[in-house]
């Protein structure tokens, strides 16, 4: 640090609160602007006072891009023996990196942030009461939905193979945006009616275990063991309880609203 500036900012400590705003504008006026903000036409502080205005759905999008941009940034970078490959075009998972050591190796990762629900942490057992009651989880389907007529089937769902690990930024109970919880694909739960799809909700453990790492270099190596299991045990029919529960509240309350309109009807 230089004499002068060092001075300038014993200077701009003894400003007031009004002359550092003006100080912010006119250095503002004088520095590079984010490629977003050409992009658009607006300044930074209009992007995120309309985000910060936006429905829950968009925060959450928001966030779940934040999450992506800082796993890039800060786990990638620190990774070695491992090369990301840009792509562009829509895959079922977020990057794909090919190994730098013979032989070739190759893992696709799909990044999610875990659950909230009302602001606030989702634990699983808001998801499945069969869950642990001291982990959280996170939503593992796409973000948007669609239909494919060829197969009659949802394209929401990710399919078992579509990616190799799943990475969960923990931001929401541990308020770091660098802490991640890393598994295998191939060990998430199952959906009972269709057992080549992901269950939607997982749950996650508060830390490591057995079958979660905060370690990515300790999953890639999980991946190249090749070893079977799954995350959770639940037996089939106390999954399928619970699908049934939970149609049964969702049809319950369509009926008990088409009851409420049918008597103001009436009336």
């Amino acid at each position: 640090m230089t004499e002068s500036l060092d001075t300038l900012k014993q200077q701009i400590e003894q400003c007031t609160e009004t002359e550092r705003m003006i100080l912010v504008e006119y250095l503002k006026a004088r520095l590079p602007r984010h490629p977003l903000e050409n992009e658009w036409g607006v300044s930074a502080e209009i992007i995120l006072s309309a985000i910060s205005r936006s429905s829950d759905l968009t925060k959450r999008g928001v966030r779940g891009i934040i999450a992506e941009a800082i796993f890039e940034k800060n786990v990638l970078a620190a990774l070695p023996g491992w090369t990301a490959i840009p792509f562009v075009e829509d895959r079922p998972y977020d990057f794909l990196l090919h190994s730098d050591r013979e032989p070739t190796r190759e893992a696709r990762i799909q990044v999610k942030l875990q659950r909230m629900s009302r602001q606030q942490p989702m634990m699983a057992s808001q998801a499945n009461r069969y869950y642990p009651k001291d982990s959280y989880v996170v939503e593992v389907q796409k973000t948007r939905g669609g239909f494919d007529p060829q197969t009659n089937e949802d394209t929401r769902p990710y399919r078992f193979g579509e990616f190799d690990i799943l990475a969960v930024n923990m931001h929401p109970s541990s308020h770091d945006w660098n802490r991640f919880l890393y598994t295998l694909g191939a060990w998430l739960i199952p959906r009972r009616e269709n057992t080549s799809l992901i269950e939607i909700f997982q749950p996650v453990p508060p830390g490591p275990n057995e079958f979660w790492t905060d370690s990515l270099g300790v999953c890639l190596g999980w991946l190249a063991d090749g070893e079977q299991k799954t995350i959770l045990e639940i037996a089939p029919e106390l999954l399928l309880r619970h699908r049934r529960r939970e149609r049964g509240k969702k049809w319950g309350g369509k009926k008990k609203r088409g009851k409420r309109k049918q008597k103001r009807k009436d009336k």
